[in-house]
């Protein structure tokens, strides 16, 4: 089991965002977030679910946890980058409520069957080098998840996090309530340009 690679992670950086704007976590929402989310609203609307009903904005307590990334086929991602930036075929994430994201990674499937607590520990040794922060805009009706790396100077990406509410399915992929959609947005070009379905771990 590998952890994640930070190098990775620059070069979608810099292919997908030239000049992604700095966002200190620590700092409440302000005139820059609100920004942000407005162009949010401006992006080309990309949604797995065929019913409007069948996903939401997820809330930071739905998001914090242990994940476990789930396939999707090339046909439900944008056509927007050459390359899959992520591509290790197993990836776990853990969201921590202090702000903290750790990851990682296997390159090969099959995957392995991990609980929460595995991932616990198997997250330790990673460095706390990656923080996520979570915006909600009353006024638009958009979350936003920003993740920054403190290795990476400048490194931000900006996802909009869906939760799902009802079972449904898409390009042959089974979506379960509880699961969570994220779309990677390019603020630059306002367009989705990656997809994370992810699934709790319990």
């Amino acid at each position: 089991m590998e952890t994640a690679n930070p190098a990775v992670e620059r070069d979608w950086a810099e292919a997908a965002s030239p000049s992604p704007q700095r966002y200190n976590p620590e700092k409440p929402m302000s005139s820059k977030i609100a920004v942000l989310l407005a162009i949010l609203c401006l992006s080309s609307e990309v949604a797995i679910a065929q019913s409007e009903t069948a996903e939401r904005n997820a809330t930071a307590q739905e998001i914090t946890g242990n994940w476990q990334l789930l396939p999707l086929p090339e046909a439900l991602e944008p056509k927007i980058l050459k390359t899959n930036p992520w591509p290790a075929s197993c990836q776990w994430y853990s969201y921590s409520s202090n702000g903290t994201l750790k990851s990682i990674d296997k390159t090969s499937a099959p995957c392995d069957s991990l609980t929460a607590a595995q991932l616990d520990q198997a997250v330790i040794p990673v460095p706390a080098v990656a923080s996520w922060k979570y915006d909600l805009s009353p006024a638009i009706q958009k979350a936003l998840v920003i993740i920054t790396r403190s290795d990476v100077k400048g490194y931000a990406e900006y996802w909009e996090p869906h939760f799902v509410t009802k079972p449904f399915s898409n390009g042959g992929v089974e979506f379960q309530t509880g699961d969570l959609i994220f779309y990677l947005v390019n603020l630059q070009s306002h367009q989705t340009v990656w997809i994370r379905h992810l699934r709790k771990l319990n």
